[in-house]
């Protein structure tokens, strides 16, 4: 507890209560509203399969857009299901200017997933970068808060591997092939050499295609396998 808690005091990041003294993350109903993505899970983005992976087709272990659409990463870990409280939470991280979330969010990774994290024996976290006008804009980048936030408790470093060159069309009301084409030269890499595996972090994840041009800028300059970790997925639109 710190002085400026008592000036600040932390909020519930889903209904944005004042929490009692002393007291930080989401208030008990609101970390019960919250989806927790549970296994089984695709092993390639990471979502839930619903049903315990009895799809209609079939026991699958990937879902059906990872069927659909060769994936150049090779795997992924997710914290949340989209749902209404999940939308608050990530709307006022990434639009109101609460920071403070993305250290709850961090939390509840390495809390829930720190241990699967470790496992995959990552070199490096590489958030996902936003347009240097919007970051002028909104004065930070949402998934470095994030990034930052894991590496404090994972002792994994952060590198700015990748950058936006193009600030594109907003991606939410587009169905998966409109945002790969509007994400397929968005990104470029630095080079990664000797970088065998690196862990691309994200607020959401919906139809994968920001995810996908980030994986092949990394891999095109040098990383040797790409894994996701994402806060939330989401429900893919066509």
């Amino acid at each position: 507890m710190t002085l400026l808690d008592l000036i600040y005091p932390r909020r519930c990041p889903v209904c944005n209560e004042v929490r009692p003294f002393g007291e930080s993350g989401a208030c008990p109903a609101c970390l019960e509203a919250l989806s927790f993505v549970s296994q089984p899970a695709c092993m390639g983005c990471g979502k839930e399969l619903k049903g315990g992976g009895s799809y209609p087709f079939g026991g699958e272990e990937y879902c059906p857009d990872c069927l659909r659409h060769k994936r150049s990463f090779s795997g992924g870990i997710a914290l949340l299901n989209y749902n209404e409280a999940a939308r608050k939470v990530m709307a006022g991280l990434k639009y109101k200017n609460r920071r403070e979330y993305a250290d709850f969010l961090a939390a509840e990774m390495t809390k829930r997933r720190g241990r699967q994290i470790l496992r995959l024996g990552a070199d490096v976290l590489v958030p996902v970068p936003v347009h240097k006008k919007r970051r002028r804009e909104r004065g930070y980048n949402q998934a470095e808060l994030l990034a930052k936030g894991l590496s404090k408790r994972l002792s994994i470093p952060v590198r700015r591997l990748l950058i936006r060159t193009e600030n594109t069309q907003a991606q939410k009301e587009l169905g998966y092939e409109a945002r790969q084409r509007n994400e397929e030269r968005a990104f470029s890499a630095a080079d990664c050499e000797g970088i065998r595996r690196a862990l691309l972090v994200d607020d959401i994840y919906t139809t994968g295609a920001t995810a996908e041009s980030c994986t092949r800028a990394l891999l095109s300059a040098g990383v040797g396998q790409v894994f996701l970790l994402n806060m939330a997925v989401g429900v893919r639109r066509d």
